[in-house]
């Protein structure tokens, strides 16, 4: 039997059905724990649209890379992106199978284009490479999206700094990371997933903060996800119902 996936376990919190019994075993106990885990995960997905949004109208950018890119879920990432003018975007993920179902499922139609590249998160230079520039121009501005992904890595600071140097300035860094500062039952769902076969790492405010050193945030800066953005697709929900924190950075 394989390891469970996080992109399955988020998955099936997002009711897809890209997802196999030792998957849904862990979002079970995750659901024990906190029984509002789905919302946390809907409201993360649908953050999404609202930073990508923002970032489009407001600051004109339309090179995504979209890192832990997981199954594929509407609405995607250049779909959003393609209502402001030609996307590219970049779809990168370490599971070969969700990478299989996001290419069969979210090639772009020109103007727009989009790539997809098969990336160990702990190895940063996997994103960066030749694939990824035959859709992006690393001239220009892009915006990376860190969706909770972050949390599945003990130290994701050289991720971060190959991000930082890579990029130039007027890029964007999105983040969404889940907490335990909001409520219990969100590290008691953490602590479930890692007994489990899915080690999670939280992090506070403060450190989601640390994560985004050397970049102005917007916005608002570190907010939960509940919160971010009104105006721009938030929801109505109370901070304390989500797990998770949003931030969104532009490069100096």
């Amino acid at each position: 039997m394989r390891m469970p996936s996080p992109a399955c376990v988020h998955n099936y919190l997002l009711r897809g059905h890209d997802h196999a019994r030792v998957d849904r075993k862990v979002a079970a106990v995750m659901l024990a724990a906190d029984p509002r885990a789905r919302l946390t995960a809907r409201l993360a997905h649908r953050h999404r649209a609202a930073a990508m949004t923002y970032l489009a109208e407001e600051h004109g950018i339309r090179q995504v890379l979209v890192v832990g890119c997981g199954y594929p879920m509407r609405p995607y990432v250049h779909q959003v992106v393609g209502r402001h003018g030609p996307a590219h975007v970049v779809y990168a993920d370490p599971d070969p199978v969700a990478l299989a179902r996001s290419r069969a499922a979210m090639n772009a139609r020109p103007p727009s284009r989009t790539g997809f590249i098969l990336a160990d998160l702990a190895q940063p230079a996997s994103l960066t490479g030749v694939l990824a520039r035959d859709t992006l121009d690393f001239n220009r501005p892009v915006a990376v999206l860190l969706h909770h992904v972050l949390h599945l890595m003990p130290d994701p600071s050289p991720l971060l700094a190959r991000l930082t140097a890579m990029l130039p300035s007027g890029s964007a860094l999105s983040i969404t990371h889940p907490t335990g500062d909001l409520h219990p039952r969100h590290k008691a769902a953490a602590q479930a997933a890692t007994a489990a076969g899915m080690p999670t790492w939280l992090r506070t405010q403060a450190e989601v903060e640390q994560l985004c050193a050397g970049w102005r945030l917007v916005r608002g800066g570190v907010q939960p996800v509940a919160s971010w953005g009104r105006g721009h697709g938030a929801s109505p929900v109370s901070a304390e119902s989500c797990g998770a924190y949003a931030a969104l950075a532009l490069k100096p």
